[in-house]
């Protein structure tokens, strides 16, 4: 089984989805947890982690012809050399997405110094370099890839929780997850 990318109409990725359902594709648009503030405090709302994007497999060459046919679909993504099928960072990336069902929950994490460590969520043990931390957002920016990947970096949440000697144990195994 191989694994698409398509690029649509913002704000149409479920018309997309069902679209490629009609067709026996299993597809699916991700999403992120992030906090906003409300009258109330703080709610969780779910948000498009990669607005425009629509992630596909297919057991075949899709139907390329259909496929373009939905009014969605801006255009299909593909690597310099032609190739369709999501490759390296970008199939390792769809495949820690799927792992999560297409969710991207909020990640807990503890000051180190001056750096973070994740000691709970999705971003545990990935395999990421972190390029930026928005504090008041509560946000870090996650880069995936370079050179032709298709994807580059990501906005995830995140919650700062207290270290104390019970996180010890895990913070340690995250460490040693992030060396490998």
């Amino acid at each position: 089984m191989e694994s698409y990318c398509l690029f649509c109409k913002s704000g149409q990725e479920g018309l997309v989805i069902d679209y490629l359902a009609r067709r026996g594709y299993a597809a699916f648009s991700p999403l992120a947890v992030r906090s906003k503030p409300d009258a109330g405090g703080v709610r969780k709302t779910k948000v498009r982690l990669l607005p425009g994007y629509v992630f596909f497999d297919a057991d075949t060459e899709p139907e390329w012809d259909l496929i373009r046919r939905c009014s969605g679909v801006l255009k299909t993504l593909r690597y310099e050399d032609g190739t369709g099928a999501l490759h390296g960072g970008d199939l390792a990336f769809v495949e820690w997405l799927k792992r999560y069902e297409g969710l991207v929950d909020v990640s807990q994490v503890v000051k180190v110094g001056t750096k973070i460590a994740f000691v709970g969520g999705p971003l545990v043990g990935m395999e990421a370099k972190v390029v930026k931390v928005n504090k008041g957002r509560k946000l870090v920016q996650i880069a995936l890839g370079g050179g032709d990947a298709l994807f580059r970096n990501i906005w995830c949440s995140i919650e700062y929780i207290e270290s104390n000697a019970d996180l010890d144990p895990i913070r340690r195994g995250t460490e040693r997850a992030a060396k490998e």
